[in-house]
């Protein structure tokens, strides 16, 4: 039993290792390269006026300095792709989950992600019938 008890614990934290990791190079603040939703692209200017700071798992999105969301994003990174929840403290899909999937590839982090209720997105497309959003964003500077 006690054997039993101890594997269970080792992987447990054996899967919250790479989740960790992930977590860690999200920190930060982050601008918006392109976002694309329901198979529309956002035009560029729109696009680029969107920011995203990342503390902890707690997210917040501004249109210039101006708030436009925030909320948490459990992630599971030992998923192929791997995985996200957006889950959102205020707005119409407050306290809704928007499964998704994203990659962290250095300074450039790409979510896709459906809406409350949707099925997670098997890959990085944004699809008109679905309602699929794709952005990308890129780490800011200092």
């Amino acid at each position: 039993m006690k054997r039993t008890m101890v594997l269970a614990l080792a992987l447990v934290l054996l899967g919250a290792e790479p989740d960790r990791k992930e977590l860690e190079g999200m920190q930060g603040d982050w601008a918006c390269e392109r976002s694309e939703r329901g198979g529309m692209k956002l035009e560029d200017d729109a696009a680029q006026s969107l920011f995203r700071t990342v503390k902890g798992d707690r997210y917040t999105v501004y249109r210039f300095r101006k708030k436009a969301g925030s909320g948490t994003f459990p992630l599971d990174a030992t998923r192929s792709p791997k995985e996200i929840d957006l889950v959102a403290d205020d707005g119409p899909a407050k306290g809704k989950t928007m499964p998704g999937i994203y990659k962290l590839d250095g300074d450039r982090l790409t979510i896709c992600y459906a809406p409350p209720g949707g099925k997670r997105p098997a890959a990085f497309a944004s699809k008109e019938e679905d309602s699929t959003t794709v952005v990308v964003w890129v780490r800011e500077k200092k």
